[in-house]
């Protein structure tokens, strides 16, 4: 057997009797071990509602994800077919002006007319709106009044007499005071504009 004491003087002797010995030493008592073999006696509904909840705040903002995704998805499809029927319209509307414009020519139409047709079609092909309102208000401006041609100008007291119509109407209509007033003198500026049309129509004939 293994001596197990070793004396470095005659007042110290070391004992290693415990490394040698042929049975382990007695590990010290545990106070986990008696839980691992133990029942759970917990309340496992409370332990489980924490990851329950987080599993249905999680399937929560997929619902939403889900739904916001489905509402964008649908307002570009609206938007889509709302370009698409403008676009029918524009083309339908187009082909009747080119057929419009072809019959106008075959029956000695004025120019500016058939000017204002063809303006028409290429805003409504390109849907630029402005183009056709800068274009008449061109050629009313520049051929009507500038160089005082008749069709211009007769097409300029036809839109003044609309208009002119509309405010009698409104005219006639309840209106509190002050917007009375003013729809009175919109009524003298057209009526006056009307007769000055007039004058110079009357002058481009001769």
């Amino acid at each position: 057997m293994t001596e197990a004491k070793v004396a470095i003087t005659d007042d110290l002797i070391l004992d290693f009797t415990g490394l040698f010995s042929e049975s382990p030493p007695e590990a010290p008592e545990s106070h986990v071990e008696p839980l691992l073999g133990a029942e759970w006696t917990g309340d496992r509904e409370a332990a489980q509602k924490p990851v329950e909840g987080q599993i249905n705040g999680l399937e929560t903002q997929q619902a939403v994800g889900l739904y916001l995704k489905t509402q964008r998805e649908r307002e570009a499809e609206q938007r889509s077919l709302e370009v698409y029927r403008r676009y029918q319209e524009n083309t339908k509307t187009s082909e009747q002006l080119q057929t419009a414009i072809l019959k106008g020519l075959k029956a000695g139409e004025d120019v500016y007319s058939l000017f204002l047709q063809a303006a028409k079609a290429i805003s409504l092909m390109t849907s630029n709106s402005l183009f056709y309102s800068q274009a008449e208000a061109d050629l009313i401006a520049i051929y009507g009044r500038g160089l005082q041609q008749k069709p211009p100008l007769q097409r300029e007291r036809e839109e003044a007499q609309k208009r002119l119509q509309r405010l009698l109407e409104a005219e006639q209509r309840e209106q509190p005071p002050d917007s009375k007033e003013r729809i009175h003198r919109a009524v003298e500026a057209h009526r006056k504009t009307i007769a000055e049309l007039g004058a110079m129509i009357d002058r481009a004939e001769q």
